[in-house]
């Protein structure tokens, strides 16, 4: 199968719980990054502890710490997304993407997102709908469906270039804004 060159950004904040399950899901992938990059936004439990168990098995995960700050705010996840883009910049990666670290889906996930870009040279932003618990978290009665949710948008890097990353916004909205950007943008 053709593939593109991706990496993978992760802002994670407290997550524990979920993590494990996450990076488990990414180690499985039919088609890996070629860089992983799990930014760690200042938690207090064991979230840095884990990344960094798998960060040493693995040749592909990276683990970078933001510092503690008690200001909690979406914006917060775009300074540590940012981090994270700035060590993702020196490589040469075609596909950018920003998973969430409470995550899970299935081994070939990314290999379907990948297949996207390569089917439309065009596409700038894919991502998919999501299940949450038993019910799906995705209603195309209230959204476009051209809408890119926030627990994985994956951009061709022009495209991420282009519209100047993520906008941090206090009050919240950064993906939204980031896939309106792109669409307007064409």
């Amino acid at each position: 199968m053709a593939t593109l060159n991706y990496a993978l950004i992760t802002p994670a904040h407290n997550e524990e719980e979920h993590i494990e399950k996450t990076i488990t899901s990414m180690i499985n992938q039919t088609v890996l990054p070629s860089k992983w990059v799990i930014v760690s936004d200042g938690s207090t439990d064991r979230t840095d502890e884990i990344i960094q168990k798998y960060a040493k098995e693995t040749g592909w995960i990276e683990y970078v710490r933001m510092p503690l700050h008690r200001d909690r705010q979406f914006a917060a996840k775009v300074y540590a997304f940012d981090k994270g883009y700035e060590i993702i910049k020196k490589l040469d990666c075609e596909i950018i993407g920003n998973l969430d670290a409470d995550v899970s889906f299935e081994e070939d996930y990314f290999e379907f997102l990948i297949s996207k870009f390569i089917e439309n040279p065009k596409l700038g932003v894919a991502g998919t709908s999501f299940i949450e618990g038993s019910m799906v978290a995705y209603n195309y009665n209230y959204t476009n469906i051209e809408h890119v949710s926030g627990q994985c948008q994956i951009f061709r890097r022009e495209c991420f270039d282009d519209i100047g990353g993520y906008v941090p916004i206090r009050t919240g909205g950064i993906d939204f804004t980031a896939v309106t950007t792109a669409r307007m943008k064409g």
